[in-house]
């Protein structure tokens, strides 16, 4: 599908959720951001459905990487405070520029497209709830998981044998960490300290390691709602401080409908670094 008629159904998306916003009430409780994970592992299922653009990324031998990437997910809630989290990058499609020290078509512009993500792998996550804010005034949990790349991407670089090279098309990812959350006078504050290491990865670091360790460090602050709309800040970081360095602030507004109905749509302001420069994020959360 092409970008120009993505960011359309994005400015429709957009337009709908404000839309909804005016006419629909949200109830009392306080819905998760698009990124940062609350540590309350609840009761219910939940399906969610995301949808993330990109723009200006770096990666091992192309940049300014232009595209979006769709995640689909559910999470399970067994015994009373555990809770698994299967998410599945299903499609990513985009275009880019080779770098000058490529063999083949140097500074040339390439598309890129495949079933499958960019840093997120399909993964499985084991949670464990430790802390609940109404027994504890906080709330705590950790969580580890781990996967691998569910597909690789097609792109038009051509090799010098013939054919066409992929990318991400090998890897697996170990990952951990941790998920606070307590509430202030102004709404909910979140936080998610995590560690990624990827191994035998293909074509993402812009270091051209294949095996490398990133801090996966999430925070949001869920504001009292207005009317039926929870505005929201986060600040996301993916790196190691060095070679690898996603910087993001994503302002995004959150429209609880009902009980079991989460909409959310926000946009990506790159704050450095070699991620996205802009971007835009929507997702809905399906509860059962």
């Amino acid at each position: 599908m092409e970008s120009s008629t993505m960011k359309n159904i994005m400015s429709m998306a957009i337009a709908g959720l404000f839309l909804l916003a005016g006419s629909v009430t949200g109830g009392e409780r306080t819905p998760e951001p698009i990124k940062t994970l609350s540590p309350n592992t609840g009761s219910d299922i939940e399906l969610k459905l995301s949808y993330e653009s990109f723009q200006g990324m770096e990666l091992d031998e192309a940049d300014n990487f232009d595209g979006w990437t769709t995640t689909a997910e559910v999470s399970v809630p067994f015994l009373e405070r555990f809770r698994l989290r299967l998410t599945y990058p299903f499609r990513t499609e985009g275009d880019a520029d080779l770098k000058d020290d490529q063999l083949v078509m140097p500074g040339e512009s390439i598309d890129i497209e495949g079933n499958g993500g960019v840093f997120d792998f399909f993964t499985l996550q084991f949670e464990h709830q430790l802390k609940g804010m109404e027994e504890d005034g906080y709330g705590l949990s950790y969580y580890v998981g781990g996967g691998a790349v569910p597909s690789r991407l097609d792109t038009t670089k051509a090799r010098p044998n013939g054919g066409f090279d992929a990318f991400n098309h090998t890897g697996t990812v170990i990952l951990g960490g941790v998920r606070l959350d307590r509430q202030h006078g102004f709404g909910h504050g979140i936080f998610n300290l995590g560690l990624r290491y990827y191994a035998s990865s293909d074509d993402l670091s812009p270091s051209s390691n294949d095996s490398f360790t990133v801090a996966d460090l999430k925070g949001a602050l869920v504001f009292n709602p207005w009317g039926p709309v929870h505005p929201v800040v986060e600040l996301t970081y993916l790196g190691d401080f060095s070679d690898v360095n996603q910087f993001s602030l994503i302002p995004e507004l959150v429209v609880p409908l009902g009980r079991n109905v989460d909409l959310k749509a926000g946009a990506t302001i790159g704050l450095g670094g070699n991620g996205s420069e802009f971007g835009a994020q929507a997702q809905a959360v399906v509860k059962f």
